[in-house]
């Protein structure tokens, strides 16, 4: 390969890794791994988490082309190749060791567990089943149904998509819901303060 050729190969690759390209792509999968959590108001410790994977590849890149030798597409795939599998199978498992120590400490200290995810975030993201009631703070059904999707809650905006039931809303009353509720152990009721809205889930 002409040497010209191959600095600027070099340059642009170069210039990917270390302009956090790379990074970016751990990041997100451990995002929508839920392994790393960050709301819009935290952009900085997204961006420090960003630079922290980014010179983990430009380590990565260095030693497979300088270190080991290795040509510089044959680097690239291994670092792409190190960014999907083992952002997987190493960087997930040691992160979520790392969590769980702190956990353990903060438990030995008498403190809560701590997790970083949005209160609804952490009630809907679930495979099972969910069937929701909506009531309002004066115990007015506002509508129920099966839950078919819901806005992540990152956004502050707060939207649900539900399916229809098989009975009548007027069927549902607030002290029969709450009932029920009570009778199952992995039900869950989600309180909205700001909307004004009580949520009561029942989870199959």
């Amino acid at each position: 390969m002409n040497d010209e050729v191959y600095k600027l190969i070099y340059a642009i690759i170069t210039i990917l890794i270390t302009s956090g390209c790379f990074g970016y792509i751990n990041y997100n999968i451990l995002e929508k791994l839920n392994v790393i959590v960050d709301t819009p108001n935290k952009e900085t410790d997204k961006k420090q988490k960003i630079m922290i994977f980014t010179g983990v590849n430009v380590g990565l890149y260095w030693i497979l082309t300088t270190v080991l030798n290795c040509e510089i597409s044959l680097s690239i795939v291994l670092v792409l190749l190190f960014d999907v599998a083992g952002t997987i199978w190493i960087i997930k498992p040691l992160i979520e060791l790392i969590n769980s120590l702190i956990n353990k400490i903060r438990n030995t200290s008498g403190q809560s567990y701590t997790d970083n995810r949005e209160t609804r975030d952490y009630i809907f993201n679930t495979n099972k089943i969910q069937t929701l009631f909506v009531f309002d703070f004066d115990n007015n059904l506002i509508t129920c149904g099966y839950l078919d999707y819901q806005q992540s809650g990152d956004n502050n905006y707060f939207d649900l998509a539900l399916m229809p039931l098989d009975h009548p809303e007027n069927q549902y009353s607030f002290e029969h819901i709450v009932e029920e509720v009570s009778k199952h152990e992995n039900s869950r009721t989600l309180v909205d303060f700001e909307k004004q809205i009580k949520i009561y889930i029942l989870r199959d």
